[in-house]
């Protein structure tokens, strides 16, 4: 186990593989200076980041600081190698480079293709289709077999996005459209011929990011002509049943609203005449867009037609509760919830779980408190916060009490929370925050120990037991930095030492822990530059 591959793919992105326990693993970093601003790792971890981010972080450094180093001593620089080599030369090394080396080549691509002059189409969509097809399973980790949820990152769609930013920014607005064009016909043209579960994987964002950068763009070229691009291209059969539909339609709202609204209205009557279920998901989804556009135009009052004509969509039925209730006309809104929940249940009594939004509840939960009806309050509320703690129904649950009823309730409460508790449900942990009640936190806190929920809890009660915290931040932040290393999670360490060094005695706890870590883990670089960073520490 280990790095297998550790490239620098732009100027502050790094990529490499790593053998791992279930196979190879891709990490991407992208780093501004020292600090680590965005990372990926495609291994099956829970932790976030993961100890691989961190590995891969100290080499870089190591890397980095060889490479300040070797500039540092050596004398004969790139500049001064071609300075005097002839153009011819330094093409033909480019051109025999770019033909062996596709991260050069798309380097080379990336600078130069914008200066391609009356080329045939979109000039970028080859240079994009290439770039995908010469994509091998193994530069993501999968073979033909593997299926994995992890989200996937595409390091030559990355740098054309980059590259579609960079011409917005520097106003080749021309370049940009064409770019993002690209992007999505390409893109989604490969997506379409990969099997669904490789293809699922990788990152919608994808998918979302050009039609971002081409509304930006929109003020500055031909609405009309892109609007009539996008009412063209997403008719195609590849953008069936992908976000790339969805992006396409909010890319024409926008658009439409300003050139052509007919158009837009066009689109979505010819997709609903298409559908025979209208309560359906498909049909929600266009009449919602049909919705948002009457409203985005200024006209409401067909937005409400249409919401009063679809009365069976679950959504439209709550937005007119929720207007009922700001009419104060409790009695028809409250008809309409219970008309709909008694739709849901089936034929044996029960109830299809699959129709109820909790959205029911919150306006029944808000007409209760309207109506002042204590007994509803209590019944609502708790069913909110029956199985995780949440502080919003928690406050109004308890307004529903007498100071008696609460002290008896409350410790019903923290027992159920407790039977409950797990490293996902700390509901125990948070009542007794809630309640301000440092001695019975604390004792959780000892026999539940854990770095993040000591951070999350401590000022319940670290002025009232000054020296039991910090002796269990002590304890926490050894086994912490036991289990863990790389530069993200000594930045942590550190982060957490400041805030402790403000508790009472903290100052000498954190230079006794300080010294400690600087002997036990001398050989971490990353974490005695860290520690030593900060004298106050030290």
């Amino acid at each position: 186990m280990g790095i297998i591959e550790l490239r620098q793919i732009g100027e502050n992105n790094w990529k490499a593989k790593y053998n791992g326990n279930y196979g190879v693993y891709t990490i991407n970093i992208t780093k501004d200076g020292k600090e680590t601003v965005k990372y990926f790792c495609s291994c099956p971890s829970d932790n976030y980041p993961c100890k691989h981010i961190g590995i891969i972080e100290e080499v870089i450094d190591e890397e980095m600081a060889i490479r300040i180093k070797q500039e540092r001593s050596r004398r004969l620089q790139v500049k001064d190698l071609i300075k005097d080599v002839s153009v011819q030369k330094l093409r033909e090394f480019i051109i025999t480079q770019a033909k062996y080396d596709r991260e050069f080549l798309n380097t080379v691509l990336l600078e130069f293709a914008s200066q391609v002059k009356n080329a045939k189409g979109n000039k970028y969509s080859r240079i994009i289709q290439e770039a995908l097809e010469s994509i091998l399973p193994s530069d993501y980790g999968y073979e033909d077999d593997y299926y994995s949820e992890e989200t996937l990152i595409i390091d030559v769609l990355d740098q054309w996005l980059d590259k579609a930013r960079d011409c917005l920014c520097m106003e080749q607005y021309d370049e940009a459209i064409l770019i993002c064009k690209a992007c999505v016909e390409e893109y989604s043209q490969w997506l379409y011929t990969l099997r669904e579960n490789i293809a699922r994987q990788f990152s919608l964002e994808y998918q979302t990011i050009p039609f971002r950068i081409m509304g930006e763009t929109a003020e500055h070229i031909d609405k009309k002509e892109l609007l009539d691009y996008c009412l063209s291209e997403m008719k195609k059969r590849k953008y069936d049943d992908t976000y790339f539909y969805d992006n396409f339609n909010l890319l024409l709202e926008e658009l439409a609203a300003t050139v052509d609204p007919d158009a837009f209205i066009v689109l979505q009557d010819e997709l609903l005449a298409e559908i025979e279920d209208r309560s359906s998901l498909v049909a929600e989804a266009v009449l919602w867009r049909k919705i948002n556009f009457w409203r985005r135009i200024g006209n409401s009052d067909k937005a409400w037609t249409l919401i009063e004509e679809n009365m069976q969509i679950e959504s439209f039925r709550q937005e007119a509760v929720e207007r009922m209730i700001e009419e104060q006309n409790f009695p028809e809104a409250k008809k309409l919830i219970y008309d709909f929940l008694a739709d849901c249940v089936t034929e044996e009594g029960k109830t299809n779980e699959r129709h109820i939004d909790c959205t029911w509840n919150e306006q029944l939960l808000d007409i209760a408190q309207k109506e002042k009806d204590v007994l509803a309050i209590r019944k609502l509320a708790y069913g909110f916060i029956e199985d995780y703690f949440k502080k919003e129904y928690y406050e109004i649950y308890k307004a529903a009490f007498s100071p008696g009823e609460w002290a008896e309730e409350r410790e019903r409460l923290f027992l159920l929370y407790a039977d409950k508790d797990n490293y996902l449900n700390h509901s125990a942990a948070d009542l007794l925050a809630a309640e301000n009640d440092a001695e019975r936190l604390i004792n959780y806190m000892e026999k539940h120990l854990s770095l993040r929920e000591l951070e999350e809890y401590y000022n319940v009660f670290a002025t009232a037991y000054p020296e039991k915290t910090l002796k269990l931040f002590r304890k926490a932040l050894i086994i912490y930095a036991e289990r863990n290393i790389g530069r993200s999670h000594y930045e942590y360490i550190h982060a957490v030492l400041k805030n402790i060094s403000r508790i009472k005695g903290g100052k000498k706890a954190v230079s006794d822990l300080t010294a400690d870590f600087k002997i036990r883990y001398k050989n971490r670089k990353a974490m005695m530059e860290i520690l030593g960073g900060d004298k106050k520490h030290s």
